[in-house]
């Protein structure tokens, strides 16, 4: 077995496992990719792919930058997200530019998952930009427990460089699913799903959370294994000014700009 088919083989067998349990062996066979995109754990892409027979595939990427300081369980978590889209894109109505509608939330209820525009309880389960949480003793949850204690999955390749954490793998009861009827449906961003108003409030911390001890991949991984993301310089650029016309501009350090009003050479701000 080379890496490759290693990396690819085990997303294939957690979509083939969930597939079979939580969807009733319904959705067609997808094309993972990996793809770093900032900000997002994975995505959908219907009908992305096609063959010189004219046949097309959907596509389920997982970005690999997130795994090293997430948990087995959050990875899939993703998967299952994605593959909720999938099942809608096959057999439902899903919305244009990629809102996340009530049929979708219903579907992802269904198999164990709470949509949550906090990616907490009390959030509103429809909206652009959507997260959720996995519900206590769920259908995704004991279907993970199967697929992870039965059958010893694990991923075989993790990406060495450690971007920081998303979020933390939540779990909660059930909601009663009458108060969201009211909400408004808003849109977030993945960066921005732990700072919410339930948490300041104390909503969230009064309500039973079931414990989860599963280590991340960097907590189980050799020492030496990841390497943390390079910390970038906030003030990359260096402000330069003409003094004799008060003219600014911005750029990378050590430039020499002359000013084409008074042949003046513009002075590099310390």
């Amino acid at each position: 077995m080379n890496p490759t088919s290693e990396l690819y083989d085990s997303l294939e067998e957690a979509y083939i496992f969930f597939n079979r349990h939580l969807f009733g062996g319904g959705l067609p066979t997808v094309i993972f990719t990996v793809q770093r995109k900032k900000g997002v754990m994975g995505y959908f892409a219907p009908d992305r792919w096609g063959n010189m027979h004219g046949n097309k595939c959907h596509e389920i990427a997982i970005n690999p930058s997130y795994i090293a300081n997430s948990c087995l369980i959050e990875v899939l978590q993703t998967l299952a997200h994605e593959m909720v889209h999938c099942w809608q894109y096959c057999f439902g109505l899903p919305s244009r530019g990629h809102y996340h509608n009530r049929e979708w939330a219903k579907k992802m209820i269904e198999i164990g998952l709470m949509p949550s525009v906090t990616g907490l309880p009390g959030g509103a389960i429809t909206g652009q930009m959507m997260s959720d949480y996995i519900i206590e003793d769920g259908p995704f949850f004991r279907v993970y427990e199967q697929l992870k204690e039965q059958n010893g999955f694990q991923l075989k390749w993790i990406d060495r460089i450690a971007a920081d954490k998303v979020f933390d793998p939540a779990f909660y009861s059930a909601p009663e699913l009458t108060a969201p009827e009211a909400q408004v449906e808003t849109t977030t961003t993945l960066d921005s799903v732990t700072a919410v108003s339930p948490v300041e409030s104390g909503y969230v911390n009064s309500l039973p959370q079931q414990p989860f001890k599963e280590q991340t991949f960097a907590e189980i991984a050799p020492a030496d294994l990841f390497i943390p993301v390079p910390a970038r310089s906030k003030n990359s650029k260096k402000k330069y000014s003409c003094h004799t016309c008060n003219l600014n501009v911005w750029g990378k350090p050590g430039l020499n700009i002359i000013c084409g009003g008074c042949n003046s050479t513009f002075v590099e701000d310390s």
